[in-house]
């Protein structure tokens, strides 16, 4: 498919033309659906999902694909596994699925309710690609995420077991993680439960997933294997939201970043949602040399949060099978005022990753590198990534700007991962601010308005 033309960009480099061991497959990666069996286009609005924090919000008719102020209609799920389907569909070696399949209202329902939504997700990814495996996470919305709740680990694992070998369903039932062996690829994939980290539960080692996530990085180093680690959230702050707590136990978030240092030669690549947002962190040893990343794939949920709206996204990842090299990705989305008004999902390449951003590899010198452009004065480099944060979305113009601040938590929630260093970075810079003459707006951020395509929300 073509991209549109304001980021029409030099074909991306063909890694794979000089190794002729190298043969490029593709994976999907989708995340936040947040499936919302209640939403519906007819009766009053009010008592729907546009109701929010007791305000009502402008009545307006509800659009079939969804609203920026709701979660995943069925119609709008459908379309994007449609999209995935039509791209790559025979060529997929699998399908990457980071958790919260289920709304907040589904989520919260009674244990039927998410039995048949569970259901239906299921169901329509198994249909979509019947000859590929998913591999699925949960995240803090899906049943079985916290302690307590009538559908537990065994129940969820027993929708996935037509995905997950015995092994894989053993520890699963156990803890909500497991892992999976691509033989052909001497390529492992480790899928966490990340839910453990994030508050609900205590203790040194939460149902013993950390001395577990060792052992098996530990076996597949002397295996020489190269290992993708998959979850719904991912330590570090949310770029958007500066100043709210840490979604990880700090002591939690430190211990699995100390895994991600320790095991960075065989660790290849690390796939997470949660945030709603497209965006990337780079891990770096003690030293601060770059030993590893992560990459964070929007929402198909459009859903306004604290952080903002997105319209929705999917992500297709080229990768190299003999290595597990990650060459590329490409980000497709759906105008969703568009969709609405047409009544119809028109699914379009948003960006290729190394044509974007002029990259030749991806791997975390390259992305610490294309960070530390963030902090550079008029940073085009900048500019695309602030776009493409929200998927092609901003509310209004003044939601389209990004002020100093703005920038400095964007560069230090990509570059400094434990949360700890992220408050001394944004500290350091807003000392750094305070030096300076006054400037409400940096430089860029009329050239980031007259750059950026705005979508307004109608």
């Amino acid at each position: 498919m073509k991209a549109d033309a304001p980021h029409a960009q030099v074909a991306a480099p063909n890694f794979c033309s000089a190794r002729p061991t190298c043969f490029p497959r593709y994976f999907w990666h989708i995340t936040d659906i947040h499936y919302d069996v209640n939403y519906s286009i007819k009766g009053d609005s009010r008592k729907n999902c546009w109701r929010t924090g007791g305000e009502f919000l402008p009545q307006r008719r509800p659009g079939r694909y969804g609203d920026y102020n709701c979660d995943s209609p069925w119609a709008l799920v459908e379309s994007a596994a449609r999209a995935m389907r039509a791209r790559h569909g025979d060529n997929i070696e699998f399908v990457l699925w980071t958790g919260d399949g289920l709304s907040q209202t589904s989520s919260g329902g009674s244990s039927d309710l998410q039995v048949h939504a569970l259901q239906n997700l299921t169901h329509l990814l198994s249909h979509t690609f019947p000859s590929a495996f998913v591999f699925p996470v949960l995240g803090h919305n899906d049943p079985g995420s916290t302690p307590g709740q009538r559908l537990s680990f065994k129940d969820v694992g027993h929708f996935w077991r037509q995905w997950l070998p015995t092994e894989a369903i053993h520890t699963f039932n156990k803890g909500g993680y497991y892992t999976i062996e691509q033989k052909d690829h001497q390529l492992r994939i480790i899928a966490l439960n990340t839910n453990l980290y994030g508050g609900m539960y205590n203790g040194d080692d939460p149902l013993s997933q950390f001395s577990w996530l060792e052992s098996v990085l530990l076996k597949s180093q002397k295996n020489r294997e190269t290992v993708y680690l998959v979850g719904h959230m991912a330590p570090g702050a949310d770029e958007r939201q500066p100043d709210a707590p840490p979604i990880f136990k700090e002591v939690y978030s430190r211990r699995l970043i100390k895994l991600m240092r320790k095991y960075s030669d065989i660790i290849v690549g690390q796939f997470f949602g949660h945030l709603h947002s497209d965006t990337f962190r780079v891990i770096y040893s003690e030293m601060r040399r770059p030993v590893n990343w992560m990459l964070m794939a929007p929402a198909l949920s459009p859903r306004r949060t604290s952080s903002g709206a997105n319209n929705p996204g999917v992500r297709l990842y080229k990768f190299e099978t003999s290595s597990g090299q990650v060459l590329d990705y490409t980000q497709y989305y759906l105008d969703l005022n568009h969709a609405n008004q047409h009544d119809h999902a028109a699914w379009t390449q948003e960006y290729n990753l190394t044509s974007y951003y002029g990259l030749t590899e991806v791997t975390a010198n390259s992305l610490h590198e294309l960070a530390n452009t963030f902090r550079e004065p008029n940073s085009l480099h900048f500019a695309k990534y602030y776009e493409a944060n929200a998927v092609r979305l901003f509310s209004s113009p003044q939601a389209g700007g990004c002020d100093r601040s703005c920038v400095q938590s964007h560069f230090c929630a990509v570059s400094h991962v434990e949360y700890a260093e992220f408050r001394s970075c944004l500290e350091a810079a807003a000392s750094a601010l305070s030096s300076t003459a006054p400037s409400p707006l940096v430089a860029f951020g009329p050239f980031l308005l007259s750059l950026l395509f705005v979508h307004p929300i109608t």
